[in-house]
């Protein structure tokens, strides 16, 4: 009977030991002048990470040594090693406030299941909330996973929350808030999410409407990346999730899409980076492939998470999307900075909103790091800074087209000016030779001339007809190399007995445009034959140097010279049309003239030609 009393005592002695512990921890005071508390450095993590949803009688059990303090202030943070964990914290109402809202954000977990244990013992168990759950399902209609909690004045209670995220990182940001102030902030958040998704769609049909008047790849990235950008904002905010009729369905695939559309987004991030700054045409080849590819491969990521994969490979995707984020970071930057020597208008834009929103991923990496405080509780914030990035692009954007389409029409009313200009030429060719050597052939068939005379004067005819529908006939540069071209056009005057006719070719050739190629050829094509006929030369050199950044064309005789050195003097070699088209191509025109010869240069920037 005596040993009967002892195991007795003993029992109730432990039991006693056991409910003790729970209140033997530290406790948080909720005051008056306070509308939220901040619960995560007051929170204690159980250790054991075997624990299930359901093993809270086993948690509440634990003595304290089976605690372990969270360190940090800014989330209870379990990181990606314990997708599933129990901890507990004590609250103590000190205000005249009964009702309070826990709300758990609900971007880094995906499940919440909270108990209250009040005073007197008696334990509460609250429904079970997620990703899973339609907004009109859940114990409270919040986007956040939100329990009203009421603790009577000078009442000491604790709860034991379980979350699981089960895909990516791990973590809760947990806070006690008056209920008016709670609806208060939600009500701002849904405002301002609401207003970033009415800027998001703006753009992304912005981007739509200047791709069907434009024609150009670029806007039409653009306007993806902004609807990509509203994809991951009603994913990262739970608006998605909270209005997923069948999310119960498709739980596996809910509680991953916010790392599917991160994905997507990075994906076309740096496809739009790659169209903007023309890095197919730059010289290091392996920064527009390096960048192609990363592109793609992240898109194709997005693809797979929706896929049924195995588990290790899910969890796999979602680890590396942590160090996905500072490599596209790198990349972007070191794109912008070795692109920013176009000197466009729309990169320096381009580069202000990245730089605005690389401040803001900075700021959250620094809290994510416990380097700075009280960041998490209000992360929403930090949404505004990527539709920083998307304003700063419609306006660079807008500035761009429409210097695009001024540009346009000053090129169309260039190159009708350059065809006026050949038209006359051509004209005065066909009067000057075949006209008057017509007319010497009638003359000399009407005085029964020399036949052999007549002969040759007619070749001479045909000879002046094929160089005229020679210089008409258009050129394929979409098959054939500008520098093979130029090579044949110079090996054909190289019979000619005045002038001593030289070629050559310095640098790795860099297809250009055919637009471009045309223009260069035509240029080259009319400054031989202008040399031909007004220079007196007997030497002529033409040379393609293709440098790193660029195309140079020199052209140089021994001839007596332009009247002016300036290169105004525009009578014989037709120094207009070539202004003209120069201006056509974005290029650079130098001409050097004397009494010595005529040196021509012009320099066409890989990133610039015409299309």
């Amino acid at each position: 009977m005596k040993n009967s009393r002892c195991v007795l005592a003993g029992i109730v002695l432990l039991l006693l030991l056991s409910y003790g512990s729970t209140y033997s921890q530290e406790v948080i005071s909720v005051e008056n002048d306070k509308e939220q508390v901040v619960v995560n450095p007051h929170v204690y993590i159980f250790n054991d990470p075997r624990a299930g949803i359901d093993d809270i009688a086993r948690v509440m059990a634990a003595p304290d040594g089976a605690f372990t303090k969270n360190a940090y202030y800014q989330e209870v943070k379990y990181g990606f090693s314990r997708p599933s964990g129990w901890c507990k914290f004590r609250i103590r109402n000190t205000s005249d406030h009964a009702n309070w809202i826990l709300k758990v954000h609900q971007s880094r977990v995906d499940t919440v299941q909270l108990y209250m244990q009040r005073q007197n013992g008696e334990l509460i168990k609250y429904p079970l909330t997620g990703h899973f759950q339609n907004i009109k399902d859940r114990t409270f209609y919040s986007l956040y996973f939100a329990h009203p909690v009421s603790i009577a004045k000078n009442e000491t209670v604790a709860f034991y929350l379980f979350t699981m995220r089960k895909f990516a990182r791990h973590a809760a940001v947990l806070s006690l808030e008056q209920e008016n102030h709670y609806r208060n902030y939600e009500t701002l958040f849904i405002i301002f999410i609401s207003a970033l998704t009415g800027i998001c769609v703006l753009a992304g049909l912005t981007g739509i409407v200047m791709f069907i008047f434009l024609h150009e790849k670029i806007y039409i990235y653009y306007s993806i990346y902004c609807l990509s950008f509203l994809l991951l904002i009603s994913a990262d905010t739970g608006f998605l999730y909270a209005f997923f009729k069948h999310a119960a369905a498709y739980q596996k695939l809910v509680n991953n899409l916010s790392m599917v559309f991160y994905y997507w987004i990075a994906g076309w991030h740096i496809l739009f980076t790659v169209e903007l700054l023309a890095l197919k045409k730059h010289r290091q080849r392996w920064v527009y492939w390096l960048g192609l590819g990363s592109g793609m491969l992240c898109c194709a990521a997005s693809v797979t998470l929706l896929l049924p994969i195995p588990d290790a490979l899910r969890q796999a995707i979602s680890l590396w999307s942590y160090y996905i984020l500072f490599f596209i970071d790198a990349y972007i930057l070191y794109t912008m900075f070795i692109q920013v020597a176009q000197r466009q208008v729309v990169i320096y834009f381009y580069m202000a909103g990245f730089l605005f929103t690389l401040v803001a991923a900075s700021i959250l990496m620094l809290a994510d790091l416990q380097i700075i405080e009280g960041v998490n509780q209000r992360t929403d914030i930090f949404f505004i800074a990527p539709v920083v990035e998307i304003l700063c692009m419609v306006i660079g954007l807008g500035i761009n087209s429409s210097r695009h389409v001024k540009d346009k029409l000053n090129a169309q009313i260039q190159i009708i000016t350059v065809q006026e200009a050949e038209r006359k030429r051509i004209a005065q060719d066909l009067h000057d030779d075949v006209g008057n050597s017509l007319a010497a052939v009638k003359s000399m068939l009407s005085q029964q001339g020399d036949p052999q005379l007549i002969e040759r004067e007619v070749d001479d005819i045909i000879k002046n007809i094929r160089n005229i529908s020679h210089d008409l006939m258009p050129v394929d540069f979409e098959t054939y190399a500008l520098t093979d071209i130029v090579r044949q056009t110079v090996n054909k005057f190289k019979g000619h007995p005045a002038i001593r006719f030289e070629y050559s070719q310095t640098g790795a050739a860099v297809k250009l445009s055919p637009v471009t190629e045309l223009v260069v050829y035509r240029i080259i094509n009319e400054l031989i034959t202008n040399s031909i006929k007004h220079s007196k030369a007997s030497d002529m050199m033409i040379q393609l140097i293709y440098q790193e950044e660029s195309l140079v064309v020199m052209v140089e005789d021994n001839g007596t010279g332009m009247k002016n050195g300036s290169g105004t003097h525009e009578k014989g070699i037709g120094l207009k049309n070539i202004r003209h088209r120069v201006a056509y191509i974005q290029a650079t025109l130098t001409i050097e003239s004397d009494h010595k010869g005529t040196l021509v240069i012009i320099e066409i920037p890989y990133g610039k030609e015409a299309y």
